[in-house]
Order: structure tokens, then C-alpha cells, then sequence
């Protein structure tokens, strides 16, 4: 009996902690729509867990393509979500390949 509730407790935790990253998703998402970036794909890039929990997303900007020798800008951002508060950390550089 014991064993069934510390399944059933283990269970209810990743489900809430599931919830709060799409949650925090969501918010990344908004606030790289704020600082002129369509996202296009995010990506969980660092998470620390506990009681000052903290996740870092890496959001991919949807960027029309261009023609000619100007170089676009940011291509992605990475954004930092403590509980339910995100904000922009830094603009990323275009990826050099």
C-alpha cells in the first residue's frame, strides 16, 4: 500500500512539473513575440529544479530571408522563466555555417 501512494505522489509530481513548463512555454513564447521575434521552435536550454527553480528557453525567430550582403539580426533569444515570470535574457547571433 505504501508503495502504490509513492507511485501515485511521484506520478502527481511529474505531472505538475510538466505543467509548469508548458505553462512557462507559453509565457517564453510571449515574450519573444514582444521583442519582434515570431517564434518559430523552443527549446528547453538549461533547467535548474528546486525550490528557486529556473528555466532557460532558447527561442528560434521565424526570419524572412534576404537578399544581398546585409546580414540579418537575431535569429533566436534566449529567454529565463523563474516561476511564472519570464523575461528576455540576450538576443543570439545568426548560426555561422
Amino acid at each position: 500500500m505504501k508503495f502504490m501512494t509513492a507511485i501515485f505522489l511521484f506520478a502527481l509530481l511529474l505531472i505538475t512539473a510538466h505543467a509548469a513548463t508548458a505553462a512557462d512555454q507559453a509565457q517564453a513564447k510571449e515574450v519573444a513575440r514582444i521583442n519582434n521575434c515570431t517564434p518559430k521552435k523552443v527549446e528547453v536550454y538549461k533547467q535548474s529544479l528546486g525550490s528557486q527553480g529556473q528555466t532557460l528557453y532558447r527561442i528560434e525567430c521565424n526570419v524572412p530571408k534576404s537578399k544581398g550582403d546585409s546580414a540579418p539580426g537575431a535569429t533566436a533569444l534566449l529567454v529565463s522563466c523563474d516561476e511564472s515570470l519570464c523575461q528576455l535574457m540576450r538576443p543570439l547571433p545568426p548560426d555561422s555555417k
